[in-house]
């Protein structure tokens, strides 16, 4: 309920009279009740909006949920290719190894079947030195 202060009823009664002052001071006390009845039921309103717009905008558990699915998801397609890339690695690797000992294979033989070739290396090998 509302309650005018004291001391607006003395300014009140100074400026209009006794009989005014109540008046208004009435008049105004009933507005301020009117106010605070609509506030209180506009409350329930704007509550069940908030919930509302928070609940579009925050992040339910069931988002969450799906969102860390994904992520996990997302997981183990990354430790898939990883594997697939591991592999395909070590087959490299593979690959490389044979493909030094065929060099070394052919310089043998250049150095075998051409003597010349020998002389050629043992230069090239002093000129990097």
């Amino acid at each position: 309920m509302a309650v005018l202060p004291y001391e607006l009823y003395k300014i009140l009664e100074e400026e209009l009279g006794k009989e005014k002052a109540e008046r208004v001071g009435s008049m105004i006390e009933q507005s301020l009740q009117l106010i605070e009845q609509k506030t209180y039921e506009q409350k329930h309103i704007l509550k069940a909006e908030l919930k509302d717009e928070l609940s579009k905008e925050l992040a339910t558990k069931a988002d969450i949920a799906e969102t860390k699915a994904e992520i996990e998801k997302v997981r183990a397609e990354v430790e898939k290719v990883r594997a697939e890339l591991k592999g395909e690695i070590a087959e490299l690797r593979a690959e490389i190894r044979v493909i030094k000992f065929m060099v070394f294979i052919l310089a043998f033989l250049v150095v075998f079947f051409n003597r010349d070739t020998l002389t050629w290396l043992v230069e090239l090998l002093k000129m990097l030195k």
